[in-house]
């Protein structure tokens, strides 16, 4: 049975004798393989046969980009929801190779930044996602010192000092420091290599320390509360409720969760490999009878049936992995809708309560970095900042001042 037929029970003939069946055909078996409702699928292709007819393209042409853009735009005067087929539209023609677009006009700063993002990897090795940040963080500083598309040599001596005033009342202290050393680096760079008449990078900033912020790790009752409040009625509920129960109980990032897979379970070996993204190695975990029963419930009933193999999907259509941007925002979302007192947390915040509950059940700081994943413990010490209980255990008694040596 064809696409169309499977979707159009009983008016499909206005598509089959259309004279783009064929394209409209490959798109509908494109937004069926790609998760959407038969109800959405119905009204992405009838918006798209009206905009194939307004363009007047031959059958499996390809489309240009900027006249497919005007044709939806024409359209959507009359019906405004047109707007949303169209980035769905565009999607389908580009991945099968049927949309023209103008080459973008190279941006010399937007070069600048990728050729200095090779050298970081070149030259020190860091990981993509840090050379992500540092992409992220210059790009932002050049687009909000230098509008219009200036020229690096005329920013003025005191742009790191502007942009600090700008951005700094708007982060975190921590995110704060991390974008000002990746700019600073950049415009050291450009300064070595001639680019810049001037060192513009030095500037003096507060000195921040690992262990002078207090704990971020959530109480485990809260943990629990927020675990018992998913609905697992609905496939979503499944989804969440195991991705918050492998962030509790085993500490895992939003990126590793991420970067899982159906392969990735050992059902018969009982065992969960992660891969670590931030230290590019590999990380087997033991998994237990209420974790395994808790994925095994997801697979068979929640999650879609799909060749994809990520473990965790989007839960709307097109289907594909989440990111770790989409799983912090889940937790912020579950914790919202549980009632809990969980304002001040991040997903983050499971990991150090998963470090907290290990350390305060007596589990050594060796062990508990390598089960996170840790290469040296002091990066496990900073999950375990200010341990107040245990420090009253190892305090020294004050000479004079016990209850027996009174008189």
């Amino acid at each position: 049975m064809s696409a169309l037929k499977q979707i159009f029970v009983r008016v499909h003939f206005r598509y089959d004798r259309d004279r783009y069946v064929d394209d409209l055909e490959h798109f509908a078996q494109w937004l069926l393989a790609a998760g959407y409702p038969n109800k959405t699928i119905r009204t992405h292709l009838f918006r798209a046969q009206q905009v194939l007819h307004a363009g007047g393209s031959p059958p499996g042409s390809a489309l240009d980009a900027s006249e497919l853009r005007d044709t939806f735009s024409r359209l959507a005067r009359r019906r405004w929801k047109y707007c949303h087929t169209h980035p769905i539209f565009a999607r389908y023609l580009r991945s099968v190779g049927r949309l023209t677009e103008a080459p973008a006009t190279p941006d010399p700063c937007a070069l600048l930044v990728q050729g200095f993002c090779e050298r970081l990897t070149r030259r020190r090795g860091l990981a993509p996602s840090t050379v992500a940040g540092y992409r992220c963080w210059i790009l932002d500083f050049l687009r909000r010192m230098l509008p219009g598309g200036g020229r690096l040599s005329d920013l003025p001596l005191t742009v790191l000092e502007s942009y600090i005033q700008l951005r700094a009342p708007t982060l975190a202290r921590t995110t704060f420091l991390t974008a000002i050393a990746c700019i600073q680096a950049f415009l050291l760079d450009c300064y070595q290599a001639g680019r810049l008449p001037e060192r513009l990078d030095q500037i003096d900033i507060p000195r921040g320390f690992r262990r002078d912020l207090p704990p971020r790790a959530i109480p485990w009752p809260l943990v629990e509360g927020l675990l018992q409040s998913i609905d697992l009625n609905g496939r979503t509920g499944r989804r969440d409720h195991a991705m918050l129960h492998l962030m509790a109980h085993y500490g895992l990032r939003t990126g590793e969760l991420t970067y899982l897979n159906v392969d990735s379970i050992n059902w018969r070996a009982r065992t969960l490999t992660v891969w670590q993204q931030k230290t590019r190695s590999t990380l087997v975990l033991p998994l237990h009878n209420e974790t395994l029963s808790i994925l095994d419930s997801y697979l068979n009933s929640a999650r879609p049936r799909t060749s994809l193999r990520w473990l965790f999907l989007r839960g709307a259509a097109p289907l594909g992995p989440m990111t770790k941007y989409a799983a912090s925002y889940m937790f912020l979302s579950r914790a919202r809708r549980s009632g809990l007192p969980l304002t001040p947390y991040s997903a983050y915040s499971l990991r150090h309560g998963f470090a907290h509950r290990l350390f305060q059940q007596g589990v050594g700081m060796k062990a508990i970095g390598d089960l996170m994943g840790h290469r040296s413990i002091i990066s496990t010490s900073v999950y375990l900042r200010l341990q107040a209980d245990a420090l009253r255990e190892v305090a020294l008694t004050v000479p004079g001042n016990d209850a027996g040596g009174a008189s």
